[in-house]
């Protein structure tokens, strides 16, 4: 197993304005068969310029790995201007140790990421694959499709144990998202396949849904859209059952959103 911290230096974040660094290219799997001179070589973007990894970031490496599936990565500093933490990679792991900025986990195809702390809007963005685990709070457009974009998450299963933001799993077509707290309006909008599974409160879930499972455990503001067709049992709870959303036609509402019972 091969660890690599990269300690965000502090003069990155000084000054009013925090530029943000984007770290896309610091994943196991760039930084596998590197070694300490390489892995400062490798560029990232801060702000508008190209810099060195060892000009913003405190580098040491400790261990060997013989895949990037045995590369681990830490992140460690002031995160919360850090973006693209884990986009794209395919194995390996990654901790962020703090809060950290946007687009944490996006495109991830395997692996696992873990942000000790909270991650800003688009964490998850269109993952394919992996696990995100968030041991903070989630802000908007989790695991949704970026602008332009027709589709959301596709893959791989993604952990909340706070709350999160508005529009979860926005146009999701598969795998699975959990959020243990609360989570803000249109959880699932536009949802085409997946499992989202809220233990806490929902704000007009599932709109727009044609395909995919929501389980609220909490209080849920439903939409008139839905409709009750029975109650089912699921891990020993009673759960009522709902199809929509038939704003969408009657073909198309293939949706499923489950209260639980009170």
């Amino acid at each position: 197993m091969q660890t690599i911290r990269l300690k965000l230096k502090e003069h990155v974040m000084s000054g009013v304005a925090k530029i943000p660094v984007e770290v896309d290219s610091l994943t196991p799997d760039n930084l596998f068969g590197k070694n300490e001179a390489a892995i400062k070589a490798v560029k990232v973007w801060w702000g508008n310029r190209q810099e060195n990894t060892g000009d913003l970031f405190d580098v040491s490496v400790e261990g060997t790995a013989g895949s990037a599936g045995e590369v681990k990565i830490i992140f460690e500093g002031d995160l919360t201007r850090v973006k693209h933490i884990g986009d794209g990679m395919k194995a390996g792991e990654i901790e962020a140790h703090g809060d950290v900025d946007m687009h944490c986990g996006a495109m991830m195809e395997g692996g696992r990421v873990t942000v000790k702390g909270n991650a800003d809007c688009w964490a998850g963005r269109e993952m394919k694959g992996g696990e995100l685990i968030i041991q903070g709070d989630a802000a908007d457009n989790l695991c949704a499709m970026y602008r332009g974009e027709m589709t959301g998450m596709t893959g791989g299963k993604v952990t909340v144990e706070g709350n999160a933001g508005e529009c979860v799993g926005q146009y999701m077509a598969g795998g699975e998202i959990l959020i243990k707290g609360n989570a803000d309006v249109l959880a699932g909008y536009a949802m085409r396949g997946g499992r989202i599974v809220i233990e806490g409160d929902a704000a007009i879930p599932g709109a727009d849904m044609i395909k995919g499972d929501i389980i609220v455990k909490g209080e849920v503001e439903m939409l008139p859209s839905f409709k009750h067709v029975g109650v089912e049992t699921i891990d020993g709870a009673q759960y009522d059952k709902y199809l929509g959303d038939y704003a969408m036609g009657e073909k198309k509402a293939k949706g499923t959103l489950y209260v639980k019972k009170k």
